[in-house]
């Protein structure tokens, strides 16, 4: 007797190991345009950072909401391109998706709108695409345009089960939406993260412009695409400060997580990344605002916690 209570004492034991191994962390990058512009050793801390905690919090893959530059110019890019480039010696895979200030949409010596029709220049992302070509990203798998990453999705296996991040454009065309839902319906085994740089505003609600300037409003993406299947789980977005959630429940019953993370106005974007972690055993995702430079966690609206999520591919407790 005393035997077999021992043995269940391990099975238990064991089972809490394993279930607790399957949590993973996704470290999300809010804009960086002002660190980038003002405070690269800002910029540079993030990075540094993710590098070295890569292991000890399970880092699969970092993701930047963009406006990852606050001006279209080589020196933006430069700064931010070595940013990078630490995540590309520590070998870990990234997803970056366009700002409305990664484009020429924006001046070259100011965020101002640059001359020009500003919807064609929101399209010409030439200097992103030059100093973020697509070797660069090692979990892209795909792209809407050849040689161009304004519209690609990226995969990666964490916590056991499998998941694709699809990157949209700023208020994307219909033509990349279409792709988009093509990606996604081919790909039902997979946990869908929406990567786009504006979807919700700073009161949590979804957007229903276009910004002035752009194609479809994140309204129109939401009805079109993102609550048309099944699979998706996230949607990550910057643009409005500063932190907002919701959850909403798409035509197949699932539920759709959606973060907006921009800290842009608060000490030149304090250096915060946002720590999302993911629980596909206990069907948890928890998140906070960390800064690796001031060494601190917000303690407001930024934290939050979702509980009984249906990930796809995900075992039963039962």
């Amino acid at each position: 007797m005393r035997l077999n209570i021992y043995l269940l004492i391990g099975v238990q034991l064991l089972v809490s190991q394993l279930a607790s191994a399957q949590k993973f962390v996704i470290p999300v990058l809010p804009d960086t345009q002002v660190e980038v512009k003002l405070a690269p050793e800002m910029f540079m801390s993030q990075m540094q950072w993710i590098a070295d905690k890569k292991d000890s919090l399970k880092f699969p893959i970092m993701l930047h909401v963009g406006d990852l530059v606050d001006f279209n110019n080589i020196n933006h890019y430069i700064r931010a391109s070595a940013g990078f480039s630490i995540l590309d010696k520590a070998k870990i895979p990234y997803a970056i998706t366009l700002g409305n200030h990664d484009t020429e949409a924006v001046g070259e010596h100011s965020g101002s709108v640059a001359p020009g029709n500003v919807n064609q220049n929101l399209r010409k992302t030439g200097k992103f695409n030059t100093y973020f070509p697509v070797k660069r990203f090692r979990a892209q798998k795909g792209r809407f345009e050849k040689n161009k990453s304004d519209n690609a999705y990226y995969t990666f296996k964490a916590g056991g089960l499998k998941w694709m991040v699809i990157t949209l454009e700023f208020c994307p065309r219909q033509a990349p939406v279409v792709w988009a839902g093509k990606i996604i319906s081919k790909n039902s085994d997979y946990n869908v993260i929406i990567l786009t740089h504006y979807f919700l505003n700073g009161r949590g609600m979804i957007g229903t412009d276009n910004a002035g300037y752009g194609d479809l409003s994140p309204q129109e993406v939401f009805d079109q695409v993102i609550k048309q299947y099944a699979n998706v789980r996230l949607v990550l977005s910057g643009h409005e400060e500063s932190s907002a959630f919701r959850d909403d429940v798409g035509v197949k019953g699932n539920h759709i997580y959606e973060l907006l993370q921009d800290y842009q106005g608060e000490n030149r974007g304090g250096g915060y990344i946002r720590l999302l972690e993911i629980d596909p055993g206990n069907g948890t995702i928890t998140a906070k605002m960390y800064s690796p430079y001031t060494k601190s966690t917000k303690r407001d609206v930024s934290q939050f916690f979702f509980s009984n999520v249906g990930f796809v591919g995900a075992k039963s407790k039962k």
